[in-house]
């Protein structure tokens, strides 16, 4: 047994006051392993879902839980032992950002919440529920964390002719995550222009966010659409905005831009047939509650003209005796 799996055997049976709670991976049954891929969002809040597989009541009196890094350096994330405050185990940089639920925890759900999102959250997590008697693993779950920021809209910049046979786009965009993929298209024919053609440049600020700035070159030609597009693998996101430079009857040129959002409006095609079924929709529902109105009303006016008051109920029992 390595040194490492001894100092981790003893601090489970009583010696809980080390500097980290660690788990060594031997004493796991990787055949309970269960590994989710979990996206969040910078500044955001996520939950890092660990729910055991079977049993979903737990006596937290007979369990610890742990959740930390799965590579080394091994810090921990958050930790439940009864009796003892596990806030002095936590790795500085998760201080106050993370939680665990109790009631949940009893019925199986050890799903970790982790708040204000960084890039440095950008790893792979375990949780581990130890049974705490006999320190023998129940299950784990590995948590794959991804982390995204939302990039600017893209801004592409007038075209430059430097000479009579090549102009110039520049394409930029300001704070996103991770690295992004930047792809310009020839709009005259959908094709995907050369890389080769484009010089790209990344800066990382403090918050290790990215920005580009893309430079594409290409040969003049009198009518010139392209498309600037960057995209977030993370978030399977593309935004992008299209320039143009046309050359006008006059021999002016004329520059246009259109730029497509991520959540665009839906076509006007397809917006006029929704648009339609939500006003047939409407309108059915109001002839609906017209119809069940106009019912009440006609069984509530039955029921008063029915009704004669105490005098006449008792006209009519004098009457029925008389015959």
């Amino acid at each position: 047994m390595t040194l490492k799996s001894i100092g981790f055997f003893l601090f489970l049976l009583g010696c809980l006051r080390a500097a980290e709670v660690t788990i060594d991976p031997l004493f796991l049954d990787t055949e309970s392993t269960v590994m989710e891929e979990i996206y969040g969002m910078v500044g955001g809040d996520v939950d890092l879902s660990c729910i055991s597989p079977g049993k979903k009541h737990f006596d937290l009196n007979k369990i610890s839980v742990y959740w930390q890094t799965k590579n080394e350096p091994l810090k921990t994330i958050n930790a439940y032992i009864p009796g003892d405050d596990t806030s002095q185990y936590i790795d500085s940089k998760y201080q106050n950002r993370t939680s665990l639920k109790l009631e949940k925890m009893e019925r199986g759900d050890f799903s970790l919440h982790l708040s204000n999102i960084t890039i440095k959250d950008e790893l792979e997590l375990e949780c581990i529920v130890v049974n705490k008697s006999s320190t023998d693993p129940l299950f784990r779950s590995t948590v794959n964390l991804h982390v995204a920021a939302n990039y600017s809209i893209p801004v592409v910049e007038a075209p430059k002719k430097t000479n009579d046979t090549e102009v110039t786009f520049t394409c930029t965009s300001h704070n996103g995550f991770p690295k992004p993929k930047i792809y310009w298209v020839n709009k005259t024919d959908n094709s995907l222009l050369n890389q080769s053609l484009q010089n790209d440049t990344f800066t990382i600020n403090e918050k290790g966010l990215y920005s580009v700035s893309s430079v594409l070159k290409i040969a003049w030609t009198p009518n010139i659409r392209v498309e600037c597009c960057i995209e977030n693998v993370n978030l399977q996101q593309n935004l992008t905005v299209q320039s143009s430079f046309l050359l006008s009857p006059d021999g002016s040129t004329d520059h246009r831009i259109i730029t497509t959002t991520p959540n665009q409006s839906i076509p006007s095609g397809k917006t006029s047939i929704i648009t339609f079924f939500i006003i047939f929709g409407i309108v059915l529902v109001i002839l609906l509650m017209a119809v069940i109105s106009f019912r009440k009303l006609r069984k509530n006016k039955h029921h008063y003209g029915d009704y004669r008051g105490p005098q006449g109920n008792r006209q009519m029992a004098e009457t029925t005796d008389y015959i």
